[in-house]
């Protein structure tokens, strides 16, 4: 599976959770955002194997993680980003400052692609205080319509 079906699959458990996330779980989701952020070349090496460990350990999440997951593995066509959250829906959640967008090097590749795009939405969704409550505010409705898994 790739980087954009993991992060999709755990992004769509997120958003069926029914019972909050621990303390300890949101720091680990906050820490994979910051790592995402950081080193998203890291990504097969440390940050996936982490995610998943996270995903394990809570069962809800899990049980909806593979349900998902397997969803996309079953779709053979890429997903229209159309079905994805906006940058200005995302940018609604992200709570760093203009500080922050000061600092550090200039990014080499496009934040508007597909890629980046899941990123942004995990990083920032990974930041706000509640992961599980930010991501329910996130129109991801059409992207499950076209899963087959909408709750309408």
């Amino acid at each position: 599976m790739n980087t954009n079906n993991t992060l999709l699959a755990f992004l769509l458990a997120l958003t069926d959770l029914e019972i909050p996330l621990s303390q300890g779980e949101t720091k680990s989701i906050k820490e994979i955002g910051d790592q995402l952020d950081a080193q998203p070349l890291a990504w097969e090496r440390y940050t996936k194997p982490k995610l998943l460990e996270m995903i394990a350990a809570n069962p809800e999440l899990n049980q909806r993680y593979q349900i998902y997951s397997t969803q996309l593995i079953n779709t053979r066509v890429d997903i229209p980003l159309e079905y994805l959250p906006t940058e200005a829906e995302i940018q609604q959640f992200d709570t760093t400052s203009s500080v922050w967008v000061i600092k550090g090097y200039k990014p080499k590749s496009s934040p508007t692609g597909y890629d980046q795009h899941i990123n942004n939405i995990v990083i920032v969704v990974s930041r706000s205080e509640q992961p599980e409550a930010a991501v329910k505010q996130l129109p991801l409705e059409k992207l499950k319509q076209f899963l087959g898994t909408s709750k309408k």
